[in-house]
């Protein structure tokens, strides 16, 4: 089945589009190796901790950090800032919410001062702006913390374009569904009125009976500009069954 991604939106009478943010918006897979690097070291310092190479080697690992690299689906890549803080607190113990507010600073600090690193997989500036002259409403949930959302979306020239932004601050992080709850109570709309548009499968929703279609991009579009013709042009190439989370699409 092709269609239209904008006559998809029509004939299923959507009227909220939620997005996720890296690998759906914006490339972030050459920030996060170094600000995270630093930032344990800090953390190391500032706790006095004093680690044996043992057990540096063994926080790297559980971190799912390797000499170059950090390894998809681990707790860096996938995880939130407060997992990355539970995992050294397991070492060490720390207090987790003092350094969390030293973290998500850090970050965001890094990210405005390196711009070079965030890159828009797309002219996403263009596309939100025509889904909102279309009268969308446009939702950003993501597994970050606010401040270096935030300045991911500034570097990135985004950042006025979303009606909500949910971050981990504010709900659980994802496939959890409160953020989703927090939308329909926003903007009075049901969840048929919601797809969800982002790089991993959000099957989950089905288990928590929520009916929002999810449009699940794949990996390839690291090399594609995946939002650079939404207005309209983009095709979905492969529209499964329309059960409650719906949609595995690559464009």
């Amino acid at each position: 089945m092709k269609q239209k991604f904008l006559n998809y939106l029509t004939e299923n009478d959507i009227r909220v589009l939620i997005f996720d943010k890296d690998g759906t918006l914006t490339d972030t897979s050459t920030l996060w190796f170094e600000p995270t690097i630093l930032v344990l070291d800090e953390l190391i310092k500032r706790n006095g901790m004093k680690l044996s190479n043992i057990e540096h080697d063994e926080l790297f690992d559980l971190l799912g950090i390797t000499e170059t690299d950090i390894i998809e689906n681990s707790v860096i890549a996938s995880g939130t800032v407060r997992d990355m803080l539970e995992v050294l607190n397991e070492i060490r113990s720390i207090d987790i919410e003092e350094n969390y507010n030293f973290v998500v600073h850090y970050f965001a600090d890094y990210i405005l001062s390196h711009p070079e690193k965030i890159h828009t997989l797309g002219n996403v500036e263009r596309a939100l702006g025509n889904l909102r002259e279309k009268g969308y409403i446009i939702a950003l949930v993501t597994n970050d913390s606010r401040l270096p959302a935030e300045a991911v979306l500034k570097v990135a020239g985004i950042g006025e374009l979303f009606d909500f932004v949910g971050t981990t601050d504010e709900f659980p992080s994802k496939p959890a569904t409160d953020s989703l709850y927090a939308i329909q109570s926003k903007f009075g709309v049901s969840f048929d009125e919601m797809i969800y548009i982002g790089d991993s499968a959000m099957i989950e929703l089905n288990q928590n009976n929520i009916d929002i279609d999810a449009i699940t991009v794949s990996e390839i579009l690291r090399q594609k500009n995946q939002m650079e013709n939404i207005g309209g042009e983009v095709t979905l190439i492969e529209l499964l069954d329309k059960v409650p989370t719906a949609a595995n699409v690559e464009y």
